[in-house]
């Protein structure tokens, strides 16, 4: 039984959602980092909250666009259809 051809991928997708991974599980523990730091300097009214919010939304955009590049690429590269 002869399986059927796989389709060919994008490596620049692969590459994409790699790298955007990666650098989410750097820039997550850096927001949670500001966020203790505030929290510890000063309280949920500082400037430094504000700051470690925007660094947990990049780190939590990073992964989702990570993740939705790593699926694209999936169901592109074993044709996976809905």
């Amino acid at each position: 039984m002869i399986s059927p051809p796989l389709h060919q991928g994008s490596a620049i997708r692969s590459v994409a959602a790699g790298v955007c991974l990666i650098s989410s599980l750097v820039v997550l523990p850096a927001g949670f980092i500001q966020m203790v730091r505030a929290l510890e300097a000063g309280g949920y009214a500082t400037g430094g909250v504000t700051f470690a919010l925007w660094w947990l939304g990049a780190g939590g955009g990073l992964l989702g666009m990570g993740i939705a590049l790593l699926i694209w690429e999936l169901s592109v590269r074993y044709d996976i259809r809905h």
